[in-house]
Parts: structure tokens; sequence; C-alpha cells
């Protein structure tokens, strides 16, 4: 293993921090750091990347590369220019910049403009290896061998400089994109969403059938069984790697930490190997699992674009498919999760939200009648519909399905 520790950070929506540090410690690492939108990381190389083939709730990760202090917009380009950018790409790999600002007072009067703050590291990049190689590297906004991130952020004491931190992305593709999902529906949530809510409500994989009872793209039903089966949710893009190992299926692939490091090639092996592994016993533990995964819904359309996604998660034999109004769900043998997600938007007009209102107290009814010993929980977008449901909820959680803030709440019915 590698003697230093580095520096990483793992993204992640909203409201799922917490999770996230929890998973990422049990993976090996010793001590993290929550901030808002993700956990921040020390470890070894081979470390980072174990978190990056099995983390199940983290958006993206990235490690760590250079900070620089800037007092202006300008100022980047010149700093830029120092980093030794032959140590971090070649000449003939594409690359990509995404610039992010932080907590920023909204009177600056620099870093006005992330796309311009863009062009001056795209610019600083370029120019360098003109002077050294007298040829350009090209930038590629789609499928660029190496990913930057850039984060500029005021500092504590709330006076200039700024920090402009750079960061590899190590991913490509957000590693919510597990490769299951070949047909979608209306507004589906992010995998790594639906898995860290399920890690939220504590769902027992071991002792509760889970009830997905408006199912839609099925997503929240695949990664319960996922999470059931302990397969790593990067099972489908290893087997893309086995396959075709020049589509450089992750973005650190190409980066020369990884490719001039032939023991973390060899370590980047044996995880590759571990999830093959786990993947199959998974697999075979989800055959002669006890606990059944229900997925309704009452759209018979959408049901086939949920039975497409879950035939290429292989699950397809495992989760049991039902065609029926929720309202109808009754408990199987044993204990029962009835999870929901019902529609929500983020600005729902008077008709819908009253239509809503009846449907979120027929489910309260149907709960409080049929579902008594079992448990439960609803993603909600509109706050003020939990209070139709009719019981006290045992737990919220604040989340943000994208730009829209929801509620996730949990109930014990009695």
């Amino acid at each position: 293993m590698n003697k230093y520790r580095f520096e990483y950070f793992a993204s992640c929506p909203t409201g799922l921090e917490d999770v996230l540090s929890e998973e990422i410690l049990s993976f090996g690492v010793k001590a993290t750091t929550i901030v808002r939108g993700g956990v921040k990381f020390e470890a070894y190389h081979e470390i980072a990347l174990k978190v990056l083939l099995n983390t199940r709730i983290a958006s993206r990760v990235f490690k760590y590369l250079y900070d620089l202090e800037v007092s202006h917009e300008k100022d980047l380009y010149h700093e830029a220019t120092e980093i030794k950018w032959k140590s971090l790409m070649d000449l003939h790999q594409t690359f990509k910049i995404t610039t992010i600002y932080g907590d920023l007072p909204r009177d600056r009067e620099y870093f006005t403009n992330s796309q311009f703050t863009t062009l001056k590291l795209k610019d600083a990049i370029v120019d360098y290896f003109r002077h050294f190689d007298k040829a350009r590297p090209s930038v590629s906004k789609e499928a660029a061998d190496i990913q930057f991130l850039l984060r500029i952020e005021f500092d504590e004491e709330g006076v200039r400089p700024y920090k402009a931190i750079l960061l590899y992305d190590l991913c490509g593709d957000p590693l919510n994109q597990r490769g299951y999902r070949v047909a979608s529906t209306e507004a589906p949530v992010k995998e790594n969403l639906a898995a860290g809510i399920l890690k939220l409500i504590k769902w027992d994989p071991k002792s509760e059938n889970f009830l997905d009872a408006m199912t839609g793209s099925g997503t929240f039903s695949v990664e319960a069984c996922l999470i059931a089966g302990d397969i790593p949710p990067t099972f489908l893009k290893v087997e893309q790697y086995r396959k075709n190992p020049g589509l450089r299926t992750w973005c650190f692939l190409n980066t020369q930490w990884f490719t001039k490091d032939e023991k973390l090639k060899e370590n980047f092996e044996i995880l590759v190997k571990e999830v093959e592994t786990k993947t199959r016993e998974g697999m075979k533990k989800l055959e002669k699992s006890p606990i059944k995964f229900l997925a309704n819904d009452i759209s018979k359309y959408t049901l086939e674009s949920t039975m497409a996604n879950f035939k290429k998660a292989r699950l397809d034999r495992i989760i049991e498919v039902y065609n029926e109004d929720a309202l109808d769900s009754a408990p199987v043998e044993g204990k029962n999760y009835f999870f929901v997600n019902p529609p929500y938007g983020e600005r729902l007009n008077p008709g819908e939200i009253e239509r809503l209102k009846v449907l979120y107290k027929n489910l309260g009814d149907l709960w409080k009648k049929e579902f008594k010993g079992h448990r439960a929980a609803l993603l909600v977008g509109e706050m003020d519909l939990l209070k139709s449901v009719g019981l006290r909820t045992k737990k919220r959680h604040i989340l943000f399905n994208g730009d829209i803030e929801c509620r996730l709440a949990e109930y014990d019915l009695f």
C-alpha cells in the first residue's frame, strides 16, 4: 500500500452527508469531515478506489490537487500557469473543467461569472502546453479523458484572497448512473438518493419485506435488492470494464497517478475481482432470501419500463411486480416496510394539491387499517401534504431531490 495518504472529497445529495460519512468509514477510512453536499477524507489511493467502486451514496469522488490563493479572476491564470500540467495530463488527452462557487459574498467584486473563471483556467492549461510542446490539448464537453473540478471559496475571515481548489474528478459519469436504468419514467429519483434514503430509514434487509408501492422506474426496488445482497452498485460498470477496458469506464484510469503506479493498478484489479465475487455471491443470496421485494404501479405502461430496468439489473426473477392501485396493497407474511414516493413537484397548482391531500389521507387510513405492526415511509415534495396522512411521524429528514426540497417521513404503525 502507498506510504502516503491523500485528500479526497465525495459529493452527495444534500441531506445524505451523515450516512455517506458512515459508509466511507466502513471502507477503512480513519476519519471524515462532513460539509454541506459531501464528505472530505484522507486515504491511501487503494482505499479511495475502494470507495469509488463500492459507494452507494456518493454522486462523485474527487482527488484534491492544488489550493491556489487568488484575489481576482484574472489572477487564476497566472497562478495556474505555475502548475506542472504535464504531471496531471498528457498533450493528447482531452479535458473538461467544471467550476463551482462556494459560499462567496453576494456583493463580491470579482469572481462574478463561473464561465469566465473556467475560461481563465482553460487558457492557463492550453498556454502551458503551447509553451513546452508547441501544441495544445483539446477541450471536450462530452466524455473528456481528464475532468477537473475547480471550486472557488471565500476565506473564513471574509476578506481576500479567495481560495481556488483544483480537484480531479475520478468518475467521468456520475456514480448514480449504475447502468441498469435502460428505460425511464417521469422524474425518477437518482439511484444514489434512493440508496441513501433506504439507509436513512434503516430498512432491515434481513427481516423486513420491501413494498415499493408506487415504484415508477423501480429505482428503490433495485437499490433495496443491491443492499440486501451486498452487491456493489458498480457491478454493471465492472462488467463493461472487463469486456472493453479501452472504454475507460472511469476517468481516474486516464490519470498519471494511476497509470504510472504499477502497484496501484494491481490493487485495482483485486478490487475489481472483489466486486465480481460479491456480485455472484449476492445474486445467489437474493435467490435464497426469505425476504420479498414487491414493486407495484398503477400504470401498465410504467411497469413496462420498470421491468426492463429489473431485467437489466438481473433482478427480474427476484422482484415481484404488481399492477394495482397502491391503496389496494396488503401486507405479505412477516414484517413489511411500506415505502411510497408519491407524485410531487416544485409548484403544484391548488387542484393538484387537493387531489394529493386525498391520496395522502387514504394512505394513512390504509396503514392504520391494514399495516398495524409494520413500518412505512414516504418522500414528500410539498410539506403541507404530510398533515393529510393523519399519523404522527417517527422521524423526518430534510433532503433535496435535485433542486426540490423534500421531507422524508418515517412511521411506526400501531
